[in-house]
């Protein structure tokens, strides 16, 4: 199975969040090989801010941030390269669904890559369920 993943998903790989218990099944999957998971580029600056926004707020310090962000990056999670027909979708989809350019890409980059789209955030699970193969993070079984 190939599931694009957003910020939703990801975040829960490294901080622990309701539905983290699901997180560890999905990267468990894709570190065992029996899932593919990709995502566009802006995930590492969505999953950033997360961890500047954890730091913020005392949940954890610098340098654990660090660490998690680096994980994240040698996780080599396949990059979806979003081109000029995609950046249009992107655009279009989020007007029309009053979403945000961001969660538009990861729509799209489901969309345009035939990925299941996984996600753990309940308002972009019923927009995007409506136009692309959609997966709630409480869903995911190994």
């Amino acid at each position: 199975m190939i599931y694009v993943i957003d910020a939703s998903v990801a975040c829960r790989f490294l901080l622990v969040e309701d539905l983290s218990d699901k997180a560890e099944l999905v990267l468990e999957s894709f570190l065992e090989g029996s899932c593919d998971l990709k995502a566009p580029k802006l995930i590492v600056y969505e999953v950033g801010n997360i961890l500047w926004k954890a730091v913020k707020q005392g949940l954890i310090g610098l340098d654990e941030a660090v660490e998690k962000l680096s994980y994240l990056v040698k996780l080599k999670i396949d990059s979806i390269e979003l081109d000029e027909k995609m950046h249009k979708s992107i655009l279009v989809w989020s007007v029309k669904n009053d979403a945000t350019y961001y969660d538009g890409a990861y729509v799209v980059s489901s969309k345009f890559s035939g990925a299941t789209l996984l996600t753990a955030d309940d308002a972009l699970y019923r927009k995007a369920s409506k136009e692309t193969t959609t997966l709630h993070l409480r869903d995911y079984t190994k």
